[in-house]
């Protein structure tokens, strides 16, 4: 192992020590961590520069973790610790039933995919679709959103939609947005099929975790494969894999923008 990986591992533990008590001395971290005092004043030097850790002016060789370690993890949100929980369970799922299946949520006026089995999938049509942003009307992760989200949200969303949407994006015929609302709540999944046996045939179901709407889950196939029968055999496993994904995110804290999806009635 080269001395560059070295080194990075041994300030990550001196991080990792030093975030059990407010203050710690160059001889209290050599005995808690067993590294050489040289090493020690070495990498808290380096530590300090980078504004991660600081000594005390007043009280020589006393160190201290700074707020910019919180800044290390600032970027791990909600929808990380989706797709972090998620992953392993969609995963399980796609080994059984072969085809992929896509976790998204929402983000602005569009939905997108924060984790995806299409690597798993001897049947993807796409080697992946993480990242990738979808329509609230003509996907299927959208509609599924659109129709389980509170109706507080969904005015958000179509409001947000028609302000900040190009044309194909706005949300104009709000009498056929209801048929469609109306519809995938009463059979408990929205589906979009596909125009061309180029493009594939998907549904989706929402991800519910602690009453709150997290986000919606995808299961794609070739056009001509979807059928009465496939849905039929299908969808209960993908309903499933939507539950124990929403009893992992459970017990995740959420957001205070949850609190806009409320009851759901």
């Amino acid at each position: 192992m080269s001395t560059e990986v070295r080194s990075v591992q041994r300030a990550l533990l001196i991080l990792r020590v030093m975030n059990e008590r407010s203050t710690w001395s160059l001889q209290e971290l050599h005995q808690r961590t067993g590294l050489a005092k040289s090493t020690l004043h070495r990498l808290l030097s380096t530590l300090e520069s980078e504004k991660y850790v600081r000594s005390d002016p007043h009280a020589y060789g006393q160190y201290q973790l700074t707020l910019a370690v919180g800044n290390l993890s600032s970027g791990i949100n909600e929808k990380l610790r989706l797709a972090e929980v998620a992953a392993p369970l969609m995963i399980s799922t796609t080994r059984q039933i072969k085809w992929p299946l896509s976790l998204g949520v929402i983000e602005g006026h569009q939905i997108r995919v924060v984790f995806c089995t299409m690597p798993y999938s001897p049947y993807a049509i796409r080697p992946s679709s993480l990242g990738r942003r979808y329509e609230l009307i003509p996907s299927a992760l959208g509609r599924t959103y659109l129709s389980f989200c509170s109706r507080a949200e969904r005015r958000i969303l179509v409001e947000s939609a028609n302000l900040h949407g190009d044309e194909s994006q706005k949300i104009t015929d709000l009498w056929g947005m209801r048929k469609i609302v109306q519809q995938t709540r009463r059979q408990g999944y929205a589906i979009r099929h596909a125009r061309s046996n180029a493009e594939s045939t998907a549904f989706a179901v929402p991800v519910f975790g602690g009453g709150v709407l997290r986000g919606a889950l995808v299961y794609s196939t070739f056009a001509s494969q979807m059928d009465e029968r496939m849905l039929k055999r299908f969808l209960p496993l993908v309903q499933a894999t939507a539950d124990r994904i929403g009893e992992e995110a459970a017990v995740m804290p959420g957001p205070v923008g949850d609190m806009l999806n409320g009851p759901h009635v």
